[in-house]
């Protein structure tokens, strides 16, 4: 087929799984499916790494989706002059669908990359309205693709499974990796890498952590990211009397290098988690991961195979799940190696990008033959 140029419309370009998605696609993109990207609301970390693919990326200033502010996006999409546009999440997804109509371009996807229960009813009804004019909505695990389904009222055909995938990590030694992190941390060192927000369970970890018996206790809690809830969780750190044992190192680009040197890493999310892109990334580092049982993590975490699932809001669960795997070092190593060939074999970005670029041709193909 000729070329196709293909719109990657999102909010921002933070430091998220959603923005990490999209520069996998942008740097694996083929010579067929030339890529640019347009942030409606702002820019943030990753459109460096983005432009540094070679990938133009324009900038909008926009705060809603008003009619304003989707004519001033219809503006920018007749400016790209794009074949496809893919738009990731719920407001990008509303705005980038209704500019991408305004300027004549049919072959529209969506990515939902969550299973987000939060959506008031009127934003549902805004999903299912433009359900109508999208070609394929991309999720990124069977959880996020029934929630597409029966929350969101897309139709059984539109919704198809792509899951995220990722690069290898750059080659470094653990004793390179330990020299990335605070030198007072004590070991084993258990981490817990996300936004420090309500929907990621940062404060069942804790609680769970407080809990475990000082002789599991001796080593470390690490939290890498940052949020509206950091505040809160340094004081309930405090009040556990666990302060001296727990760190919050904000926000850290460079989490792939110093995940060799974690013990564990552990995702308690709560509600909502479309596949956890962090959950990859630690697998990928030979980490054995506990997570909650919530959303796609049950999809890349295999129950005793490369970690332990546990019920969400359980920290009773959780502290077991952790003790477990603290005194046995061994079964430790075997899961992890045991994730490290799973994402290996399964989740790599290279193969996400080609099945999504599948779908760009289709997606083509149904406009022209209509």
């Amino acid at each position: 087929m000729s070329r196709a140029r293909v719109l990657h419309v999102v909010e921002a370009l933070g430091l998220g799984g959603l923005e990490q998605v999209v520069l996998s696609l942008t740097r694996h993109a083929s010579p067929d499916f030339p890529p640019e990207v347009l942030a409606l609301s702002r820019g943030g970390p990753v459109q460096a790494a983005i432009e540094a693919a070679g990938v133009r990326v324009r900038r909008l200033a926009l705060n809603d989706y008003y009619p304003g502010s989707v004519l001033r996006a219809a503006r920018a999409v007749r400016a790209a002059s794009p074949d496809v546009i893919h738009t990731h999440g719920h407001f990008a997804g509303v705005a980038g669908r209704l500019a991408a109509r305004l300027a004549g371009v049919r072959a529209l996807v969506h990515h939902l990359h969550t299973a987000d229960s939060t959506l008031k009813p009127r934003h549902r009804r805004l999903e299912r309205l433009l359900a109508r004019g999208t070609r394929r909505i991309v999720c990124c695990s069977e959880a996020v693709a029934r929630h597409a389904r029966v929350d969101l009222g897309a139709p059984e055909d539109l919704a198809v499974v792509v899951r995220n995938g990722i690069d290898p990590p750059a080659a470094i030694s653990r004793e390179a990796a330990r020299l990335l992190l605070p030198p007072e941390l004590t070991e084993p060192i258990v981490g817990c890498v996300g936004g420090l927000w309500p929907h990621k369970g940062q404060a069942v970890l804790l609680e769970a952590w407080g809990a475990l018996p000082p002789s599991l206790r001796r080593g470390s809690l690490l939290f890498a990211g940052d949020g509206s809830e950091r505040a809160a969780l340094e004081e309930q750190a405090t009040r556990l009397g666990v302060a001296d044992a727990v760190r919050f190192l904000g926000l850290r680009p460079d989490v792939r290098s110093f995940l060799p040197a974690l013990a564990l890493l552990v995702a308690p999310s709560i509600g909502r988690e479309g596949l956890g892109l962090a959950v990859l990334e630690g697998m990928d580092a030979g980490l054995p991961v506990i997570a909650s049982r919530t959303g796609g993590l049950p999809e890349v975490v295999e129950e005793g195979a490369t970690g332990l699932l546990v019920p969400e809001r359980d920290p009773a669960a959780l502290q077991a799940a952790m003790a477990a795997l603290l005194a046995d070092e061994g079964r430790r190593l075997r899961m992890g190696d045991a994730g490290r060939r799973r994402v290996e074999r399964e989740f790599r970005a290279e193969p996400m990008t080609r099945r999504i670029e599948a779908i760009y041709e289709a997606a083509i193909g149904v406009q022209r033959a209509a």
